[in-house]
Formats: C-alpha cells, structure tokens, sequence
C-alpha cells in the first residue's frame, strides 16, 4: 500500500513538473526590455536629449501605433519631443530635459502580436554653464586690445622708412657727408695758404 501511494505522488510530481514546464514556456517566448538608456533609478549628469529602450526582438512590424514612450516630469507634464521611432530592437524618442525627477512610461507590442509595457525612472541633474564675468573677459583680452608703444619706429626715423632708406643708412650717410665736409674745408685752407 505504501509502495502504490509513493508511485502515485511520484507520478503526480513529474506530471505537475511537466505542466508547470509546458505553461512557462509560452511565456518565456515573449520579448522583454532589456536595456534602457539612462537606466532605470540613473542619476544622468550628462546632456540627455533622448530616451532609449531595447528590447530583446524586434516590435511587430507595421504597428507602430502600438507603442509607446511617455516622459514625464514630476509634475505630469509630458516632456517627450517628438514620436517614438524604431531601430532594430530598440525603441526611442526625444526629451527637452530640466534638473528634476523623471518617468518613463512606455508600450511595446512583440512580433507575436503580445503587448507589454512598463516603466522606469531616473534623475537628471546637469550642471548649469557658468557665463564668463565681464571682468574675466576684459582681462583676457588686454593683451590684444593694448598697443605696444615700442614697436613702432619713431617718427623721423618713421619718414626715413617711408623714403625707402633704412634708418642706419641715413646714419652713414650723415657721417660721409660730415667728412667730406671737413675735407674740403682742409684742401680750401691748404689753397689758400699756398
């Protein structure tokens, strides 16, 4: 009797295993979300201007009305910019994005025609840009804003750059001139004494 009861629940145990194996199946068959950019509880510190969710197939083609991404904001507002659009397994959409907390909503159908849907969250938080202070800028631009008094020549020698003669020559030329000067007023003396 013993023997008959135990074959009775062994029996019953593969038949149970077997069914609960049978029904697991099917729904094991259908897509699921397997990634999604930012990640479900992210803190995003980067520029975002777009939410993205991949699946493990493709959605079923030609019902593009079936799916969905929703955006929201902690107060509700919908902040989701355009449609949703379909790249392989993965579906996206874009965001226009304030620090805050944010929700993801979405739907998506299976190529076996199976809805599912589900949600996420994340935080944005992006540092805003700090403007350069005016001072900063006058600052920096000093430099090239300020003339440099010594580059220039002075203004005769300036005039004499303008002859086309550079300023050594005129030097040269001053020191001839000085002598040839003062060799003709020693050969006048020596004529006149002779």
């Amino acid at each position: 009797m013993r023997t008959g009861g135990t074959t009775a629940a062994a029996i019953a145990i593969v038949v149970g295993g077997f069914l609960a194996l049978v029904g697991a199946q099917p729904a094991a068959a259908h897509s699921a979300l397997t990634s999604s950019s930012p990640a479900d509880g992210a803190v995003v510190t980067e520029p975002l201007d777009r939410v993205d969710l991949t699946f493990s197939e493709a959605p079923l083609a030609g019902l593009d009305a079936g799916l969905r991404i929703q955006v929201t904001d902690a107060s509700g507002t919908d902040v989701s910019t355009g449609g949703v659009t379909v790249s392989g397994a993965t579906m996206s959409t874009t965001v226009d994005l304030e620090n805050g907390a944010y929700t993801v909503l979405w739907r998506y159908v299976s190529p076996d025609g199976h809805p599912i849907d589900g949600s996420l969250a994340f935080e944005y938080r992006v540092a805003a840009a700090t403007p350069t202070s005016p001072a900063t800028r006058t600052a920096a631009a000093a430099p090239t804003a300020t003339p440099s008094v010594t580059a220039g020549p002075a203004p005769d020698e300036a005039e004499r750059s303008a002859a086309g003669i550079p300023p050594g020559v005129w030097a040269g030329l001053g020191a001839g001139i000085v002598l040839v000067a003062g060799a003709v007023v020693v050969v006048l003396l020596r004529r006149g004494r002779g």
